[in-house]
């Protein structure tokens, strides 16, 4: 199995826990309930490298 997965594997885990404590950091950190735009821009973002690494793995 390629590393991109693992990576991959590793940062969906991450999506994850930022979903369930609501904070998610960039640059900075965005909370769900203070920064409600920011925070799901965040994730989405996250999402995408995310998904990058199962679309685009590495040989």
């Amino acid at each position: 199995m390629p590393w991109s997965y693992w990576l991959g594997f590793a940062l969906v885990l991450w999506l994850l826990f930022d979903l369930v404590r609501g904070e998610a950091y960039i640059w900075q950190s965005y909370r769900r309930d203070s920064e409600p735009g920011m925070y799901w821009f965040t994730m989405l973002i996250w999402a995408l490298v995310a998904a990058s690494c199962f679309l685009y793995p590495s040989f």
